[in-house]
């Protein structure tokens, strides 16, 4: 028990010596401008997909709601919502990386 108990400890501690060496990126200004640029990329390209994709990728994304939640408050099956999903995400990823090659 008190060897079981030993390796628990030491475990603990090099967990925390882990922890304590691993930088936070949060706190990085570059990380930070990065992921700013690329949440203005995102909300670029969310802006020139259709208003049944922008409206799919808005419920669920931002305001966290259900595939069937999406389906009754769009009045459409839930496959038209996955469908419209597949699609949104798809568009939305091409737009994306298209941006992000004409910035390099």
């Amino acid at each position: 028990a008190l060897s079981a108990r030993r390796r628990r400890t030491e475990g603990a501690e090099l967990d925390e010596k882990i922890e304590a060496t691993i930088a936070d990126p949060a706190n990085d200004p570059e990380v930070a401008l990065q992921e700013k640029d690329r949440g203005e990329l995102v909300r670029r390209a969310l802006m020139r997909l259709s208003t049944e994709h922008r409206e799919v990728i808005d419920l669920v994304y931002y305001h966290e709601k259900s595939v069937d939640e999406v389906a009754h408050i769009l009045d459409v099956p839930p496959a038209t919502v996955k469908t419209r999903m597949f699609y949104a995400r798809k568009k939305l990823g091409e737009l994306v990386k298209g941006a992000e090659k004409v910035r390099c």
